[in-house]
Formats: structure tokens, sequence, C-alpha cells
């Protein structure tokens, strides 16, 4: 019960330092504005160093990843520094406009910086950076462009520089969001010797924007950032807002051994009259190896730097050397075992078998962990161990219903019973669980015609063996068993496609003037479908307009008088239309066919009444040729067979 309340206060303490932090973000930014006016003249409180590496373990050397380095992990590193000649200003003078006089200032600087963070939580990393300067050479000489009290003071010495603090939030993940980023906030403290250009001499802070993206064996960093120092001016540099920039890559040469890196940072103040002395721009190239094996916890880096624009901190040329130790523990498969320690890291494992999963030796589907019998295959309601067979009858006992009894695989090995006790066993009675006798195999005659209950098709009512078993009620040819009218007569032959057998044919009237149908055909409720049912009566009407194939007919929609005038004129023509196209999808020529709505404007009875409404819903088919262009077939008329 102790280990909530221990992460809780953690998550209290780290908001704490967050929300601190934050305040003394503002409250330094509110000491800037005051400070705007108060420039300082001919300062040395400059950090002069450029070269400030996070050691981001994902990172390269000077641009950072916008990866976090996950909770509780942590790094720590040691970078060391060499610089030729970093301060070298370039001076115009109105004597000598075109030929910019060269001061130099600083000669040598070997520097270190001591870098450690730590993951809070996976998004969330505190690092803080120290910065020192164990020995520089350098004079500011006497000169006309300088302040006379800064003339001939000399520069040798070891000095701290400005420590930062700073806290990474990770906001995107390369493996759900394509590519990682980070939002980086920074605080200097005033902690350097600004006599020296190892210090701003007051409060500093920044915050970048971090991205970077692995391609394979490469990986592309970004870096964006705003850097604030208090305002100073030394000569013709000016030193206020600075943005901040880099950009580069790294490709693995070699798999979790060797990384070589090349990148380019630099950065421009943002105040009015920029020269050149404050655009630092440089170019960086070197190498990463990783000393242990199948680990990028441990690493080596070493390079060289080069200036592409003169600004202040950029020397004529650059080496450097470092060390670092991150602590990245990273479980691929999610097994609680680490995958510097997962023998199987891709595949999760128990820890007792370093995170590998347990094999199944004899494919039972049962893991040797588990299995009694690991070599010999098994079930798993048995542990792994087969089934014996206790009475010999070829069934496992697990399978066998009298495994102390043999009896016959196909009764489950038990002996045949007589269920119906008619002295025939139930493997030779077709009708087990009925008595019967023997010429009937076992099956009982219940209706006395002769044929039994297991053949025939109607076994209570006494019928025929040509119908299996069943009577003819209605004389049609249709035994009762398949008719779907046994009372009702109904023909053999001519029938048409989906008519019940046995059923009597629905009529379909034909005169001088119309198509009579004697059925209604059926919609769906408030809808203009056409329901299954009076597919057969319509099909009836295709029959007639087939036989009569200069036939040109109206169909008319009629509604009853519920709803509104408008919306029964509508449903009724819709109506009409589908029984329109009903009939051209089934052979009938579309301009033979005209369609159309009258809604409840012609009932043929009351609207007050259920069975007046239900009359006056329905379709009507209006034959539209001149009297005497159609010679009507007396057997069409009387009593069309379709």
């Amino acid at each position: 019960m102790r280990r909530p309340t221990v992460v809780l206060a953690l998550r209290n303490m780290l908001l704490l330092c967050g929300f601190s932090f934050g305040l003394l973000l503002v409250s330094s930014a509110m000491q800037v504005a005051h400070a705007q006016n108060n420039q300082r003249l001919d300062a040395t409180g400059i950090q002069l160093q450029q070269f400030r590496p996070w050691m981001d373990p994902e990172g390269l050397f000077q641009n950072e990843s916008g990866a976090g380095l996950g909770q509780w992990n942590f790094k720590v590193g040691l970078f060391l520094n060499y610089a030729k000649d970093p301060l070298i200003l370039r001076v115009i003078r109105s004597d000598r406009p075109l030929s910019p006089e060269r001061i130099d200032i600083m000669q040598h600087q070997f520097a270190a910086d001591v870098v450690a963070g730590i993951g809070f939580l996976n998004w969330l990393d505190l690092e803080v950076s120290i910065p020192i300067t164990f020995y520089q050479l350098g004079t500011i000489p006497s000169n006309g462009a300088i302040t006379s009290n800064l003339h001939n003071r000399n520069m040798e010495g070891a000095y701290f520089s400005d420590i930062r603090i700073a806290l990474k939030f990770q906001a995107l993940r390369e493996k759900k969001h394509w590519l990682n980023m980070a939002i980086k906030l920074y605080l200097g403290v005033p902690s350097g010797n600004a006599d020296s250009f190892n210090g701003e001499g007051d409060v500093s802070f920044g915050a970048g924007l971090l991205l970077n993206k692995k391609f394979s064996i490469v990986n592309v960093a970004f870096n964006l950032g705003y850097r604030y120092l208090p305002r100073t001016q030394f000569v013709n540099l000016v030193i206020s807002h600075e943005l901040t920039y880099g950009l580069g890559l790294g490709v693995e040469a070699i798999k979790k051994r060797l990384d070589i890196i090349g990148e380019i940072a630099g950065g421009t103040q943002l105040v009015e009259g920029v020269s050149e002395n404050a655009a630092p721009f440089e170019f960086l190239v070197g190498a990463r190896v990783y000393p242990l094996r199948n680990s990028k916890n441990l690493a080596l880096s070493l390079g060289m730097g080069f200036p592409i624009l003169p600004g202040y901190g950029t020397p004529q040329f650059r080496v450097f050397l470092g060390i670092t130790y991150a602590r990245r523990v990273f479980d691929a498969d999610k097994d609680g075992v680490d995958d510097e320690n997962d023998k199987c890291p891709k595949t999760p494992g128990p820890k007792e078998n370093n995170g590998c999963p347990w094999p199944d030796t004899d494919g039972d589907g049962l893991t040797d962990n588990v299995d009694k019998c690991p070599k010999v295959p098994g079930p798993k309601e048995n542990k792994g161990c087969p089934y014996g067979d206790k009475d010999n009858d070829g069934l496992k006992d697990n399978e066998d219903d009298c495994p102390n009894r043999p009896g016959p695989i196909a009764n489950k090995g038990c002996p045949w019973p007589d269920t119906d006790n008619d002295g025939i066993d139930d493997k030779s009675d077709k009708c087990p669980k009925r008595k019967g006798p023997k010429k009937y195999q076992g099956c009982p005659d219940t209706d006395g015609d002769g044929i039994n209950d297991l053949i025939d098709l109607c076994p209570n009512d006494a019928g025929l063996k040509k119908y299996q078993g069943c009577p003819d009620f209605d004389g049609d040819g249709f035994h009762d068993g398949e008719d779907k009218c046994p009372k009702q007569w109904g023909p053999r032959e001519n029938l048409p496609k989906g008519h019940k057998k046995g059923c009597p044919l629905i009529k379909v009237d034909l005169t001088k003037r119309k198509i009579e149908i004697l059925d209604k055909i059926y919609f769906e409720f408030n809808r203009w479908r056409i329901k299954p049912r009076s597919y057969t009566l319509l099909k009836n009407v295709v029959r007639i307009l087939k036989n009569y194939p200069q036939m040109r007919v109206l169909i008319e929609g009629h509604t009853d008088k519920v709803g509104s005038y408008k919306y029964n004129m509508w449903l009724s023509r819709r109506r009409a239309q589908s029984v329109r196209n009903f009939l051209v999808k089934n052979g009938i020529k579309r301009n033979r066919l005209r369609y159309r709505g009258f809604g409840f404007t012609k009932p043929l009875t009351t609207n007050r009444t259920q069975a007046g409404r239900d009359k006056n819903r329905r379709v009507e088919f209006t034959i539209l040729n001149k009297p005497g262009d159609l010679k009507i077939k007396k057997t069409d008329r009387d009593q069309p067979k379709y």
C-alpha cells in the first residue's frame, strides 16, 4: 500500500518543481522587460562558447532529438573541446571602409561541459549543464575602437560559465506520429565570470523546438530556438535576442557500434544593425563509437568543427571529445525484461526464461513449464500427458463413455443398447426410440397403410405408396404432403415461376378497355416498394402484355384519403412508377407503358371506413389503344390461364 503513496508524492513534487520553474521564467521575463533600456556598453558579459552539447543519446553533437529519455532513465556525460581563435572582431573604420580591421581578442580556449539528465515521466526530462573553461588565452588590445578602461586586459585563466537548467517536453513519438518532437525550456543561471567572456552576468533563458526522424540507418535532426541574453555591446558586437538553428544527420555505419555525424549549428541576433560578428555559424563532423556489445548506453564522441560564418565564438577550427552514459531501458515486447537483458527482445516471454517464451517440445499446445509430459504429446485437460485405454476397445478413456466395458467406437465405447425394448438393438433399429416389427426394421406403421413411419410423409393419415403414404384430398395430383392448398384444386401445367404447388392461379381478366386484376398489388406501408406476394399477380399482367405486343397501357396509382393531397399525389405516382419498372424489368418495352398518380381524386367507395380505404388503395391498368385496334381473344376475355 506504500507504493501508490510514494508515486503520488513524487508526482506532486514534480508538479511543484515545474510550477516553480515556470514562475522563475516569468519573473526573469519581467526582469528582461525592465532591463531593456539598461544596455551594457563595451562589456565582456558574453558567453563566448558556442559549442553547447546537451549530450542527447538519440541526437547528434549540437542538434538534439525530439525523443525523451523515458521515465527514470538518466544520462551523464563529459564533453571536452578546444577552440582556436574563438573571438576575432572585424571593425569597419571610417578611414578604411573597404578593408575591415581585424581585432584578435581570444586565441585559445579549452573548455568542458558536464551534463546530467533524468526522465521523470515518459514525456518529461530534467537536465543540467555545467560549462567550465579549463584554460583560455587572450588579451583585449589597446585599440581606439575599444573603451580605454578595457585596454590590455588579460583574459588568461580558468573560469566557470553560466549553468543551464532545462525541461524537455516530448509532444510527438515517432512510432505513433511519424517523427519525434519536443519543446525545450531552459534557464541560464549567472554563475560564470562575466569579466572574461565566460558568463552573461545576468539571468538568461530560451526555448527550442526539437525534431528528429529516423529513416532506416539515417537519423535526421532539426532544431530551432530562441535565446534571450542580457543586452550587451562590445565594440560592434551587440548581444540580446538570438535566434538559434541547426540541422544535421547521423548514419549508423556499423549497427550499435559506429555512427558518422555531420551537422551545422548557428545563430543570429534579432536586433538592429546586426554585423557578421553576431552571426556564429559552424559545421561539425565526427563519429560516435559504442564500445559495449549490443548496447548504445555508453558512447564516445570525437569530431571537429569549422567556421561557415566568422561570428563570435566560431573558431578557426574546433576539436572535441566526449563520453556519455545514458541508461536507456527499453522493453520492445513489453514482457517486463529490458531489451538489453532479453534473450528474445522482439517476442514476449517470462523473466524466468530470460524474456523468451517457453517452448512446446512435444507440440501439444502446452508449454514445457506446465506440461507434465513435455516430451510426449497429450491434452491440456490431462496436463499434457496422453490418456490410456483401460478396456482396450480402441478408445482413449477420456473419449470412452464406458471406460471399464469394451464397446464399439460408433457408440463411444459402450455396448449397443435396445432403448425401445423391441428386440432390435439401437445400431440396427431405424427407430430406436419407438417399438416396431422387424419387417419394418424396428419402426411402427401408425396409420396402418403398410408404409412404416420412417418413410411415410404423412405418418398419421393413411395414403398411397405412389404418394409415399400421403393422401390427395383435392385430387389435383399433388399429395397433401406437398400441396400448399390441400383443400383447393390447382393446375399442374403451364404454371408461372414461383407459383405455389396445388394452389389455384390468380385470375386476371382482360376487357376491351382494361386489364382487370382480381387481387390487390401490395406495397410496403407508406412506401412504393412492391411486396414479393404481388410478384405472381404482376407476372400474369406481363404474360398478357407479351401476348398482345401492340397493346399500350396507362398504369394508374390510387390512394385513400389519409394524408395531404400533395403527399398522396406523390405517393400514388411513385407506386405507379414502381409497377412500370417491374414490367420493364420483366421484358415489356418502356414505350408501351405510361404511369400516372391520381392520389385520392378517384375513389371507388367511401374513405370513412377501413374497408373502403383498403378498396380505394389500388393500381389499375387502362388500355390506351383505340377501340378496334386490338382483337381480344374470347379465352382471354373470359378467364385467361396465366
